[in-house]
């Protein structure tokens, strides 16, 4: 590079003894070329920069550092810099929403223990009716395998197989009571977990929410219907556990009824030697100033379905039959004040006709019927005349 309008003189040039031209070394020379190096390579750099920008994030300086020195981030503006932190974390703590999600995953962690719990009482519960059922006809069972083969009327050893058979059929009862007891506790998780969907899917149109927060409702609104669908099935179970078992201890108490008149006659009945529906008896009315002093032997009150009355009344009937066994027995049905007597009749001819199931004549019954001040429900009064 040659520059116009000045002369190698003028620029300190000098020649040595071997024709070169040499540099000269002068202060002032030496000043100059230092100011011209100087812009040149400041000019370079800006260049390089331009053309090759750091892909590392460093400049220039940094570049010929020490290596083994921590190289500084490049700083980002202050707008930017608050951009970036809203987004990688919330500098607020949690929101509402978040804490709604907290307190619902709360609220299901218990609903889903109990849930649990749930189920494994339901199978504890059918394992122990199962356990109850085989028991009860074991002894059903060999009752009628002692009466197929013949025994005598009123044998005491089939009698107290008897009541243990109906023992057994009592602790069937009382798991349906379980049952009951456990659907109440399943139909209240199913409202809770109803309850808790509702809250969680109105926790999505709260505003002030992180994206995180609406992430933990979603899942936590999938789990909460899959628990749901478990609930469902529990309570579908249960409906059918209680309805089949109900209608199972209904036909063995009737089953039994017959049991026991067998007993009493030292033989067993099949199908088409049992005895016809007894007719009904015509009723007389009667007043309890008619029936003086005499105390009822057997008062069977109906203040529920289905009362279980025929073990109780088979007992009495057989200790009264034992001390007399010529005896008249006076079947009286007790409505009252305000109730209805066909009612009361009806529950009696009930009574009638498991008297006679029995083995009991039914010429050795008189109906009769009569109001009551002092009862709340119908009644149904036996005495022995």
């Amino acid at each position: 590079m040659q520059l116009q309008g000045l002369s190698k003189k003028q620029w300190g040039y000098s020649a040595d003894t071997s024709g070169q031209p040499q540099l000269a070394q002068s202060p002032i020379t030496r000043h100059v070329l230092i100011a011209i190096l100087a812009i040149s390579l400041g000019g370079c750099s800006f260049a390089s920069d331009a053309l090759f920008p750091s892909f590392s994030g460093e400049d220039s300086a940094s570049a010929q550092s020490d290596p083994t020195e921590a190289v500084a981030p490049r700083q980002m503006p202050a707008q930017s810099a608050a951009a970036y932190s809203d987004i990688a974390e919330s500098n607020f703590g949690p929101t509402a929403v978040g804490q709604k999600a907290t307190q619902f995953r709360e609220e299901f962690e218990e609903l889903k223990a109990n849930t649990d719990t749930r189920m494994q009482q339901l199978d504890s519960l059918r394992a122990q009716t199962i356990g109850n059922v085989q028991s009860y006809h074991g002894l059903v069972g060999g009752i009628r395998s002692r009466l197929q083969m013949g025994s005598t009327p009123g044998n005491p050893e089939l009698l107290a197989r008897w009541g243990q058979a109906q023992t057994q059929l009592t602790q069937i009862d009382s798991d349906i009571a379980a049952l009951n007891q456990l659907s109440a506790l399943v139909s209240g998780d199913a409202g809770t977990s109803a309850y808790l969907i509702e809250n969680i899917r109105a926790a999505f149109g709260l505003s002030g929410a992180l994206e995180d927060d609406h992430r933990r409702l979603r899942i936590l609104e999938d789990e909460v219907n899959q628990n749901a669908i478990v609930i469902d099935r529990a309570l579908l179970l249960l409906n059918d556990e209680i309805n089949r078992q109900q209608q199972y201890v209904t036909e063995e108490r009737t089953a039994l009824v017959q049991l026991a008149a067998d007993i009493n006659a030292g033989q067993s009945y099949t199908t088409t030697q049992q005895r016809s529906a007894a007719p009904a008896r015509p009723v007389a009315s009667v007043t309890p100033a008619s029936l003086g002093q005499r105390r009822a032997l057997v008062i069977i009150r109906f203040d529920q379905p289905d009362v279980a009355y025929e073990p109780a009344l088979y007992q009495a009937l057989s200790r009264a039959l034992e001390r007399r066994p010529d005896a008249v027995f006076d079947l009286v049905a007790v409505s009252p004040q305000g109730g209805s007597p066909a009612e009361a009749r009806q529950n009696a001819e009930a009574v009638f006709q498991s008297m006679t199931n029995m083995g009991l004549p039914a010429e050795r019954v008189a109906m009769a019927a009569m109001g009551s001040t002092s009862a709340t429900n119908p009644e149904v009064h036996i005495y022995v005349r």
